[in-house]
């Protein structure tokens, strides 16, 4: 029997069996500007613990107080 896993993108649940077909189909992007690529890390950003959050933007802030 398949196992009801949950999306890492969206964070909804489907069975073991059917969450990569979701992924190509809900979240595939044929787009080469990187823009789904840009709504999978807001996806997957949302879903973190607000400690979490402020742990990715202080890495965030750091790296970009580098590249300067």
């Amino acid at each position: 029997m398949a196992q009801a896993v949950q999306c890492d993108i969206c964070g909804k649940l489907f069975s073991s069996s059917y969450v990569k077909s979701h992924k190509r189909l809900a979240h595939g992007s044929s787009d080469s500007s990187g823009v789904g690529a840009v709504k999978k890390i807001l996806a997957l950003f949302k879903s973190l613990s607000a400690e979490d959050k402020k742990k990715v933007i202080e890495d965030l802030s750091a790296i970009a107080r580098k590249a300067k």
